[in-house]
């Protein structure tokens, strides 16, 4: 994407996030970018950290997702058991699939960033996610099978009071929530804010089980 930098130089930086972003990313609005560091080989000497909306600063760099979810599943706040051990990049027991964290040898968890929301809703995915159905997927069958699993989606926008699948955007996906809870995974939602040099943890949102329809 391209960014205008203070002094009024275009530069071009690196969108890590893989969906769409149109509420966030359009001409005209505020986003805050770092530098590569000194050396790097990178064709994009720019990244994308956050853009603004009318609630503040939100991250969109998914390259900053499993240092938040370690720190989170690690300290006081975790929604699954308080980590004594966490091991990241875990194949599952088939094989076929990485988890983002095995926790205690016995959770299995999945993390997702959430950055679209429609209302009091938040909303993921804001772009089909045929790795999100494959991982919702075999965590189900996981469950089924006598194992603990979870999702954690991080939740980045202000403003909201629950959380939801985006049905309209990917009903695969809404399809495979729905039946992952019903199955007994687990599914959390969780607030981080950002106020443009700090995370905090902002609480837990309620689940809404029934998927929604929204862009």
């Amino acid at each position: 994407m391209k960014a205008e930098l203070p002094g009024g130089k275009t530069v071009m930086a690196h969108v890590a996030d893989p969906g769409r972003l149109e509420e966030l990313l359009y001409t005209g609005n505020r986003v805050l970018i770092i530098h590569a560091p000194e050396g790097s080989e990178r064709k994009t000497k720019w990244s994308l950290v956050a853009a603004k909306d009318p609630t503040g600063w939100i991250l969109v760099n998914t390259g900053y997702h499993r240092r938040i979810a370690a720190a989170l599943l690690s300290g006081p706040h975790s929604p699954v058991e308080h980590a004594k051990k966490l091991q990241a990049e875990v194949k599952a027991p088939s094989g076929s699939s990485r988890f983002d964290f095995l926790v205690n040898d016995n959770i299995w968890v999945e993390t997702k960033g959430c950055t679209l929301k429609s209302g009091k809703k938040a909303l993921f995915p804001d772009a089909p996610t045929s790795r999100g159905v494959k991982h919702v997927k075999e965590l189900t069958e996981m469950t089924l099978a006598g194992k603990n699993t979870a999702v954690v989606f991080l939740v980045f926008v202000r403003g909201v009071d629950c959380f939801a699948a985006n049905r309209l955007t990917d009903p695969e996906f809404a399809d495979a929530l729905d039946t992952a809870i019903s199955a007994g995974v687990k599914i959390y939602a969780v607030q981080i804010d950002f106020d443009g040099r700090n995370l905090s943890y902002s609480g837990n949102l309620a689940i809404t089980c029934k998927a929604v329809y929204s862009r």
